[in-house]
């Protein structure tokens, strides 16, 4: 009966350590991510602001949406920003990051959104 406990005991010792590296794997590949959109988030709303008080065109602040998130590896296209000038100006992206677990593909799906009022 020893035996049989001390097996057991392993395999539930094997199967915790298992859970640990699995989490940890999942933690490495997904948190850069997360950090990523929320680097985004705070530039689109700076964008709303300067856009604001400069006037900008959606063109222009499109193209910097786009080459922001670019440069942070994040798979935005112009198609993905939708901006909206005016009085208020508005920056909604919607947008898909895949990531390859290896043995699943996780989407990951992210809409930051900024909007900024003229006084």
């Amino acid at each position: 009966m020893g035996r049989l406990d001390e097996g057991r005991g392993r395999l539930k010792a094997l199967f915790a350590l298992a859970l640990l590296a699995g989490t940890i794997y999942l933690g490495f590949k997904v948190i850069p991510i997360y950090v990523n959109n929320y680097d985004l988030t705070q530039h689109i709303q700076d964008v709303a602001v300067n856009a604001t008080v400069h006037r900008s065109s959606v063109e222009n602040i499109t193209k910097d949406v786009v080459s922001y998130a670019s440069d942070l590896g994040l798979p935005v296209t112009a198609e993905n920003v939708k901006v909206r000038t005016g009085s208020i100006v508005t920056i909604d992206v919607d947008y898909l990051v895949p990531i390859d677990l290896k043995f699943y593909t996780l989407m990951l799906h992210f809409t930051p959104s900024a909007e900024n009022r003229q006084i």
